[in-house]
């Protein structure tokens, strides 16, 4: 994922679609970090921090152009194996977090993921997927003594509609540079 840095504007890996974080307090890219030990180790798109929280930001876009199977992507979603490997990006993500020292004032933590694909999901689909997260992702930890970082406050599965209404201040374009 290319990046302006002084701009804080990235790009996903198929550069169709264009993310500003200009407005962000830093954004950090894991992903080279999480390649050195790629069998172990997997990484969220990108970590934001704003005034108030750390964002762990995972995207996925089954609407790219051109695209062979709209299908798949629908089918892949609905398998144990896909939760557990976005449950296995926030770990990773988390571990090389707390090892860059990021989140130092140990702000709420929330992990975002954005998926785009038609048709969008129903709401009892997103609660059941996001449900489904609820149990992988390491909440019970916010309730044990011995841990004194912030780990996990929520999580959210939305589309780019629900992103800019929550997020107005991160817009996301696509390559034409009009907002998606």
């Amino acid at each position: 994922m290319q990046n302006d840095r002084s701009r804080k504007i990235f790009w996903d890996e198929n550069h169709n679609v264009q993310f500003d974080f200009s407005n962000a307090v830093s954004v950090f890219e894991p992903h080279n970090l999480a390649n050195m030990y790629s069998e172990y180790l997997s990484d969220v798109d990108f970590v934001i921090e704003d005034q108030e929280k750390l964002i762990c930001l995972e995207y996925k876009n089954a609407n790219v152009k051109n695209a062979n199977n709209t299908d798949a992507f629908k089918q892949k979603i609905d398998t144990e194996e896909f939760w557990k490997k976005i449950a296995k990006k926030y770990y990773g993500t988390m571990f090389l977090v707390w090892a860059c020292n990021k989140n130092q004032t140990d702000k709420v933590v929330q992990y975002v993921l954005l998926i785009e694909c038609n048709p969008s999901f129903d709401d009892a689909l997103k609660k059941r997927f996001v449900m489904k997260m609820m149990r992988q992702l390491p909440f019970k930890y916010n309730s044990q003594s011995e841990i004194h970082k912030r780990v996990i406050d929520d999580f959210c599965l939305m589309d780019l509609k629900e992103w800019r209404v929550r997020y107005p201040q991160f817009p996301i374009y696509d390559t034409e540079f009009s907002k998606v």
